[in-house]
């Protein structure tokens, strides 16, 4: 029960689902693992992902993890499946965009843009995940948007002009949703764009929230107070 907790993604955008995680799990341990010598995961080959997203599942595992998030929708949506097959004994738990609760509360002639990463747009999951819902939901590609976040972290607001070019042929919109973990970063911004008229949704909670309900439901939820919980994090380096 006191073994951590493994979180990855290619880069940043994971820590936000990170975030939530701890919140919801506070006596839990964790091990972050940013694959930076493979960011980003959007624009790569459904194989290309498949290894990297083995490899980092791979090495928590190893590490001794009672469970492992996929904090990354590219990832979830290209190799969940083929993860979940390998360590079929494990907790593996991915992360989707918030589609079926955007859908919830869409007005009745109301659509939401999906803003995705190339592979997600590309993906049978995400497609199927837009035809099980009854409103309309756009998807937006955009190939360069997660490498912008991750390369202007320490002034996110450069990136707007590019944003409001994404966004340019959308402005009626009634919702957005965050398709890729590091769109979080990037929810403020959005919100500026549509002068705060807009609903924007993230499923980064509710990979936390089924976290929890997973760790629950095997016996292996952390006690309180029995121990001291941690994070360590973790990156790979392009060589």
């Amino acid at each position: 029960m006191h073994r951590p907790i493994g979180v990855f993604d290619s880069g940043v955008g994971g820590l936000n689902v990170l975030k939530y995680c701890t919140a919801l799990l506070p006596d839990e341990s964790f091990i972050y693992l940013a694959d930076e010598a493979n960011m980003p995961y959007g624009n790569k080959p459904e194989d290309d992902i498949a290894r990297a997203a083995f490899a980092c599942a791979d090495k928590l595992f190893a590490m001794n993890c009672k469970a492992v998030v996929v904090a990354c929708n590219t990832a979830t949506v290209t190799a969940i499946d083929r993860i979940r097959a390998l360590y079929s004994t494990r907790v593996v738990v991915g992360l989707e965009p918030a589609v079926k609760p955007c859908v919830k509360e869409l007005g009745k002639n109301g659509y939401a843009v999906a803003l995705v990463t190339d592979a997600t747009f590309a993906s049978d999951r995400f497609h199927r995940l837009l035809e099980s819902c009854d409103k309309k939901v756009v998807p937006l590609a955009s190939p360069k948007l997660a490498k912008l976040i991750e390369d202007n972290q320490g002034d996110i607001g450069k990136i707007k002009p590019y944003l409001c070019e994404v966004f340019e042929k959308y402005g009626d919109a009634e919702a957005v949703i965050l398709g890729c973990s590091h769109y979080s970063y990037i929810s403020g911004l959005i919100s500026e764009i549509y002068d705060g008229k807009i609903k924007i949704y993230d499923g980064a909670e509710g990979a936390a929230r089924r976290l929890k309900y997973c760790l629950e439901l095997s016996g292996l939820t952390a006690k309180k107070g029995e121990y001291t919980p941690t994070i360590k994090f973790l990156s790979t380096y392009k060589k």
